[in-house]
């Protein structure tokens, strides 16, 4: 893979971050290029800098957060310019795919409006307009008559990633900032979404892919960078820093580099094995959901009926296509989504449909570790009160011993203490993605939910919960039900798979016979 440019659509210089009172910059002086019908990727370890930096590439950044160095988007020396004149020099030259794409959706606008609108940069005819969106849309996975009158909230968290996707896509732009563009989405779409940015790139778009899916950046990427607290310590051709089968000779690449590649073949660098994870405890009640079945219009994403138990220390995967219902039944099971027939019970006694009629020892049973973390934390509150409000109003612990048992678990799935007196704001999509794990194990539930928690994750993070979470679970003998695509990960937690599609569970078995029928076709492993 090659450019097709003599000079970079971008071309990033010396850049840093600071942000107010952080005892070091967010950046230190990183640079980096990328030409036309290139895609340069950008990985490292969650809160390395990564979604900092794409927001850089681009002038911008979060609140509280000043940037030094030069970005030049062709002609346009973007931190020269008033940050209010910098979205007009970046229209129709740049768009941006956000990790987190409810932050780019408009709740009240139909997904077909929004995109012609956006079309419009671009094509100033009604009938252009509308052939742009659903381009955009098939480039992006989707089916213009399957999403074009529907909500956001409508669709599933893999669908809203995709249409976030197709309104990047819709205007045109010559480069492309994907900031975690497979998050959320099945192997499948994973692998057709990576077909699809090499093909952009192979057109003459540049790509700045920001991902902790190393295979992703080896199946599309020209150049890689690795960030570690905000420097670029490696880089090069993609084929050379990350290789194309395994870690390979270490002596040529850096610590950091090292540590990515052998987290994703789930060793470590010095050859230590896994923890133990083994642990003994009293085993309490379990959860069933029965005839679970949810209609608010035609086509809801769960027709059922489902039933399912999750036993005291069961490890369930429940997987599917996006869109199949997985999600709808996780909220259901939480009480966050009430069901239209069935029930969810707790040791044979009905617990109430929605979550806020439920008593606190009622919540505590069935804890939900979202998709989008960064929606279930209060904006303006430090972290570790939040991860200590869970045990403080559930368990009843005093507040200085919830706070020490949420700093402890925190400590074990890699969140240094500095990083829980930020805000939430403050921290990576990887960050916030552990510490709601974090808040939902300390209810010490009797079924935990985790849909899609490895999905911000780098591979250094998401070994460290995989390796952490069947100990964290041991002492309550919590029930795990996984929602997934990550299908390693799924292999490595779980014993009994569920397979959705189409609204309905068409298998349940043990999870060496289930996985092979997801998805086949497409390689199950990285």
């Amino acid at each position: 893979m090659t450019g097709t440019a003599d000079s970079p659509l971008l071309d990033v210089q010396e850049i840093s971050a600071y942000a107010d009172g952080a005892r070091r910059p967010l950046l230190d002086r990183v640079a980096l290029t990328v030409p036309a019908g290139t895609v340069t990727a950008v990985v490292g370890p969650s809160g390395s800098g990564k979604t900092t930096l794409g927001l850089a590439a681009l002038g911008a950044s979060r609140s509280g957060v000043r940037l030094a160095g030069r970005v030049l988007l062709e002609d346009a020396d973007l931190l020269l310019l008033p940050p209010s004149r910098r979205p007009e020099a970046r229209a129709g030259r740049a768009a941006h795919l956000p990790q987190h794409p409810e932050t780019v959706l408009d709740p009240i606008r139909r997904a077909g409006g929004t995109l012609t609108e956006l079309a419009a940069l671009g094509h100033p005819d009604r009938r252009a307009r509308k052939a742009a969106a659903r381009r955009a849309l098939t480039l992006a996975g989707l089916e213009w008559e399957t999403v074009r009158r529907r909500f956001p909230h409508q669709l599933s968290g893999g669908q809203q990633q995709r249409l976030a996707l197709a309104s990047a896509l819709v205007t045109g732009a010559r480069l492309l900032v994907l900031d975690e563009p497979t998050s959320g989405l099945d192997p499948a779409l994973a692998h057709a979404l990576g077909r699809t940015v090499r093909a952009l790139a192979d057109g003459g778009t540049g790509v700045l892919l920001l991902s902790h899916d190393l295979r992703l950046v080896r199946e599309t990427a020209d150049r890689a960078v690795v960030l570690e607290h905000g420097r670029a310590v490696d880089g090069g051709p993609a084929a050379d820093v990350l290789g194309t089968v395994g870690p390979g000779p270490a002596p040529l690449r850096h610590r950091a580099t090292r540590e990515l590649l052998a987290a994703e073949h789930g060793t470590r660098p010095d050859g230590d094995a896994a923890p133990d994870t083994a642990a003994q405890a009293q085993e309490g009640g379990g959860v069933t959901a029965t005839g679970i079945v949810v209609r608010r219009r035609a086509g809801d994403p769960l027709t059922g009926p489902v039933s399912m138990e999750f036993r005291p220390g069961s490890r369930t995967a429940l997987l599917g296509p996006s869109g199949s219902g997985k999600t709808t039944f996780a909220r259901v099971l939480a009480g966050l989504t009430a069901p239209t027939l069935g029930d969810v019970r707790f040791d044979g006694r009905p617990l109430p449909r929605r979550v806020d009629r439920r008593t606190a020892a009622q919540r505590r049973v069935v804890q939900y570790v979202h998709q989008s973390s960064a929606e279930s934390f209060e904006a303006h509150r430090p972290v570790l009160g939040q991860l200590a409000d869970t045990a403080r109003l559930l368990r009843g612990l005093p507040e200085a011993e919830a706070t020490d048992e949420a700093r402890t678990a925190a400590g074990v799935l890699g969140l240094d203490e500095e990083l829980l007196h930020r805000t939430p704001d403050r921290l990576s999509g990887g960050q916030l993605q552990r510490c709601a794990l974090v808040r939902a194990l300390t209810a010490h539930p009797a079924l935990l939910v985790c849909d899609e928690v490895t999905s911000a994750l780098d591979t250094v993070s998401r070994q460290r919960v995989m390796d952490a979470l069947p100990r964290l679970l041991a002492p309550a003998r919590t029930a795990l039900l996984f929602v997934s695509h990550d299908l390693p990960a799924v292999r490595a937690l779980t014993e009994e798979a569920v397979l959705f599609d189409g609204g309905r569970c068409v298998r349940h078995g043990p999870v060496r016979e289930v996985l092979p029928a997801a998805w086949s076709g497409v390689p199950l492993s990285p």
